[in-house]
């Protein structure tokens, strides 16, 4: 963590209000970053578990959270929690909202005030009110999560995506794919869901899933399909893998450019035909996944150099 970062982390714990105990565990999750900066004998999974207990316990802030993508971790990567300010009330003591951030390429796990746990995947944004927990549980999400739900029967669990879609829950295991504001992909482990949308006409429409199902939302044409699906599939990505089953190269490349936030234009079309398969996949690097995919292809890759560097890195495949 640079210096100036620190010091500003804890400037902002002094700004707050916030009692001398607050600020302790602040500048402890500090030390924390400090330390896993310290590359080479880093144990991600055991520093990351004592920082979301501390974590559980901060409800004020703004929150960025990144992770490891993978499972299997290198000597050269950490995991990291950075506490940074957010936008607070009039009254300066209490944060209008909360928002996590994941990079891209990376997964991060966080402890809602309620309990429930959500894991982030790359380049996705959670926001919640500072009212989530008293008045309601609701969440605004961008980008790929998947849940655990506290039960609560009195307080259902709400998820808003950008394709102005929402899922109401009151105690269960699900993930939600909303990248797109055109489109969300709800799947569900366990437990009972319903999906809200508004119709084409502005009638509100409700479906109801069943564990083992997903659901695939398109704004456009007022579509919704449901079908019975291996869940494992859509939520190894938290454990930073992808399960390989006879899948298309398309399917592999959407899963990539969500994860990296990259865009991908393929110029071969004979690229479409290709299907992978060999169980479960570790997703390292970008770099490494595409060398990967190279050795059982007959494809090319290279970086676009013509790309605006405003805009998301795209990848040529021919």
């Amino acid at each position: 963590m640079k210096k100036e970062d620190r010091q500003s982390v804890l400037e902002w714990a002094d700004r707050s209000g916030a009692d001398s105990l607050t600020k302790e565990k602040i500048r402890s999750i500090v030390d924390d970053i400090d330390a896993l900066d310290v590359l080479g004998a880093v144990d991600v999974d055991a520093a990351l578990s004592k920082t979301r207990k501390k974590i559980r316990r901060q409800k004020t802030g703004r929150v960025f959270l990144a992770g490891i993508a993978g499972a299997a971790v290198s000597a050269a990567a950490c995991a990291a929690i950075f506490l940074v300010p957010g936008l607070f009330s009039p009254s300066g003591n209490e944060p209008l909202y909360t928002e996590l951030k994941v990079n891209s390429g990376m997964t991060g796990s966080f402890v809602m005030p309620d309990s429930t746990v959500v894991v982030l995947n790359g380049g996705s944004t959670l926001s919640y009110g500072s009212s989530y927990g008293r008045e309601n549980r609701e969440v605004s999400l961008s980008g790929e999560a998947y849940f655990d739900v506290a039960k609560d029967a009195d307080s259902p669990f709400i998820v808003r995506t950008p394709s102005d879609s929402y899922v109401t829950v009151y105690g269960t295991q699900f993930n939600v794919d909303a990248y797109s504001e055109e489109d969300c992909r709800v799947t569900l482990i366990n437990g009972s869901v319903g999906f809200r949308y508004k119709g084409k006409y502005g009638q509100n429409n409700e479906v109801m899933m069943e564990p083992g199902q997903r659901l695939v939302y398109e704004k456009a044409g007022d579509d919704v399909y449901v079908t019975d699906v291996s869940v494992k599939a859509d939520i190894v990505w938290k454990d930073g893998r992808m399960i390989l089953d006879s899948t298309p190269l398309s399917e592999i490349l959407d899963i990539l450019s969500k994860r990296y936030s990259v865009r991908f234009d393929v110029r071969n079309p004979d690229c479409f035909s290709y299907k992978y398969s060999g169980g479960t996949f570790t997703m390292f690097s970008l770099e490494k996944v595409l060398e990967t995919l190279q050795y059982s292809s007959s494809f090319e890759w290279k970086y676009d150099d013509t790309a605006s560097r405003d805009s998301v890195p795209v990848i040529i495949i021919y």
